[in-house]
């Protein structure tokens, strides 16, 4: 049931994307102008700079400590094996959900209103519970399922997208 393959580049690369379009500009676009108003360009050209420093961290940090144990290797690299460690490692699976749950909720919100035509509270929270359950059972087939599916929605997304 499990497999055993490995990521690559392509699924690599557009996991990063779609968390950047899926996250960045779906999820948050909204809440984003809310807040910074006028200022929204500005911030999310500040985002993009900090992603650009990220990236290069992460290049820089993979070339160091090649491993499949990514940002949790880099913890342990940088604290060794410590429960301090851990604690780091535990904050960032709990930032993985927070995200998740981000996630599923645009997507219900969204999705509420393109098949409805407004906002239909249990449709909403029928979607969400749809996409949590969708991508953990894709997750339990195996890396290579999920690599291949985020390569399809960033496919999707940036084909769909471009065509309007």
């Amino acid at each position: 049931m499990y497999s055993k393959k490995k990521i690559g580049f392509l699924e690599a690369y557009s996991i990063g994307v779609g968390g950047m379009v899926g996250g960045g500009i779906f999820a948050v676009l909204g809440l984003t102008i809310t807040l910074a108003g006028g200022g929204a360009g500005v911030s999310f050209l500040l985002a993009g700079l900090i992603a650009l420093l990220t990236t290069y961290s992460y290049i820089k940090l993979s070339l160091r400590y090649p491993s499949e144990g990514g940002t949790i290797e880099f913890i342990v690299q940088g604290f060794g094996n410590t429960v301090f460690a851990g604690w780091v490692n535990t904050l960032l699976m709990v930032s993985y959900i927070i995200m998740l749950a981000l996630y599923a909720y645009a997507f219900g919100s969204y999705g509420s209103v393109l098949f409805a035509g407004v906002e239909i509270a249990w449709l909403e929270q029928m979607l969400i519970a749809l996409v949590l359950v969708v991508f953990v059972v894709v997750n339990l087939l195996g890396a290579a399922l999920t690599g291949k599916a985020e390569d399809w929605m960033v496919f999707y997304k940036a084909f769909y997208f471009d065509s309007f």
